[in-house]
């Protein structure tokens, strides 16, 4: 088999493996696919026989849905399972690598790396980080050191843990942060050897084949907003929505007027995980009034503990998927 004892590079999208081309009589600029040729010319001597691209979409990041996420993860694991690769990386969008890393991170059950890289700018632009981000992720696909570690993300010359990655600039080459812990390994300079930090703590793993929930929806909390949606959705929606993530104030706190609106949502078995609008917030309970956390867990709520509203979006659909219920279900989001 052609991947046998490979690090296959999966090219999901991202301008890390696009070059930007003006079109002729306008101010937009296409991006164009580099071929696998070209994205082989980028990499040291020592990594090129070592490496097979393998391309999977070449669409925006926003086109992508849960289950096509669950499609990249099909063919990851067939890569490495069926095919006897040494490890995958894959190349996305930087405006939703830490998503998919996330989701890939609950699923990815083998010993084998899974890394995943991108870069704020095109191929071949000044400055974009394309070569050395390529080379730095399959060093790492290759690295004994970064076996059984789920799924990790490659920028910034370190490596970090999905669950810890925090995006919070899109302009930015150091618009990554790694919450509440650091770097799993970091590249040293000039030779560009990989040192190990730390092991990241994985909970329970799902079935890379398990079938995500589809629709799942995120409600954010905001200054006297929210009930409109809310009631809308109970008026027009609600037998659509699979489950509900609520992003609440700092502790996880809601407006009063929410709270009868919850209630209906309960009522109609659909579950409802609360969580902090903060990038790096958790729920806190030490206060108790009308909307605080401590009142809507009490009424039913589940606790999303220190998940981002978008990685408990992505673990209630993998949950939902798998058919937890109940305290399975909610141990598994407290799982984390």
């Amino acid at each position: 088999m052609e991947n046998r004892d490979k690090i296959v590079v999966l090219l999901a999208g991202g301008r890390i493996v696009h070059r930007s081309e003006a079109e002729k009589d306008k101010e937009q600029r296409q991006e164009t696919l580099l071929s696998n040729a070209e994205l082989a010319a980028l990499l040291p001597d020592d990594l090129k026989d070592l490496t097979s691209f393998q391309e999977w979409s070449s669409q925006p990041i926003s086109n992508c849905s849960l289950r096509m996420c669950s499609d990249i993860m099909h063919m990851a694991a067939g890569y490495v399972n069926d095919e006897g690769a040494r490890g995958v990386v894959v190349t996305c969008d930087v405006q939703g690598m830490s998503e998919l890393a996330y989701f890939a991170d609950l699923v990815w059950s083998f010993p084998q790396p899974l890394v995943f890289t991108a870069s704020i700018f095109n191929a071949g632009v000044p400055g974009s980080e394309t070569a050395l981000h390529l080379a730095q992720s399959i060093q790492a696909a290759l690295s004994e050191a970064c076996w059984g570690q789920g799924a990790i993300v490659c920028v910034q010359d370190a490596l970090y843990a999905a669950a810890d990655t925090i995006h919070f600039s899109n302009s930015s080459r150091s618009g990554f942060l790694s919450f509440p812990s650091g770097p799993l390994s970091t590249f040293s300079e000039p030779s560009g050897d990989l040192i190990p930090l730390r092991s990241p703590r994985r909970g329970k793993i799902l079935d890379v084949e398990t079938v995500p929930a589809r629709v799942i929806e995120i409600v954010d909390a905001s200054l006297g907003g929210g009930d409109v949606i809310l009631n809308a959705l109970l008026d027009k929606r609600i037998e659509e929505v699979e489950g509900l993530v609520v992003a609440g104030f700092g502790n996880g706190e809601v407006p009063p007027s929410w709270v009868p609106l919850l209630r209906k949502i309960l009522r109609t078995d659909t579950p409802v995980v609360l969580t902090s609008r903060c990038p790096a917030g958790c729920v806190q309970t030490y206060t108790d009034f009308e909307g605080s956390a401590a009142h809507l867990l009490e009424i039913g709520l589940l606790s999303g503990g220190g998940l981002s509203p978008l990685q408990a979006r992505i673990r209630l659909a993998l949950a939902l998927g798998s058919g937890l219920k109940g305290k399975d279900l909610s141990d598994y989001l407290q799982d984390s």
